[in-house]
């Protein structure tokens, strides 16, 4: 059974926000929108290109048919001004989405020595000095780059047998062991 359908439609950025705000207008909890990221080098901090993907969740409810029919002829008359792909309708079952992104998430090796390990995995490179983290809404996953760099100037400060190192800095509490 279904909870939700999503609507999607594939635009040039030109589009991307109009189709973002007539979604928005049937879509209770807003609108997301996706587009490819193109890395010239490990430096590089991306550049956007290509087509935008604009999606939004409907609720699956007794209205959703005269909800759906609405959205469509709102995109019908937005596409009389430029034309736009008929939108895609896919079926969306609920789950514990604060669960549902852990399958994703992956160890993070820093440096030569570290790796940031998600609490509910084990480290992959038992060589490496295991960072413990329960990544959340409230604490943070790891994957910033101002937290990687930290990382590595730690690591670049410190004795290789150091065996201890605490962070309480910024509301965190990241403790750094050998063990």
């Amino acid at each position: 059974m279904s909870n939700w359908l999503e609507v999607s439609l594939t635009v040039n950025g030109e589009l991307a926000e109009a189709v973002a705000d007539v979604l928005a207008r049937f879509a209770p909890n807003g609108v997301v929108t996706e587009q490819a990221v193109k890395f010239m080098d490990d430096e590089d901090e991306g550049t956007p290109v290509g087509d935008i993907t604009v999606r939004a969740y409907l609720v699956a409810d007794e209205s959703l048919d005269d909800t759906r029919q609405k959205l469509e002829e709102s995109l019908y008359y937005l596409g009389m001004i430029q034309p736009l792909p008929v939108p895609v309708f896919t079926p969306v079952a609920d789950q514990n989405w604060m669960e549902a992104w852990k399958v994703r998430y992956q160890p993070i090796l820093i440096g030569r020595r570290q790796v940031i390990v998600p609490a509910w995995m084990e480290s992959p490179d038992p060589e490496r000095v295991s960072i413990k983290i329960d990544p959340g809404m409230a604490f943070g996953t790891g994957t910033h780059p101002t937290t990687q760099l930290c990382l590595e100037f730690v690591e670049e400060c410190l004795p290789e047998n150091c065996p201890l190192v605490i962070d309480v800095g910024c509301g965190s509490g990241i403790c750094r062991s050998r063990r």
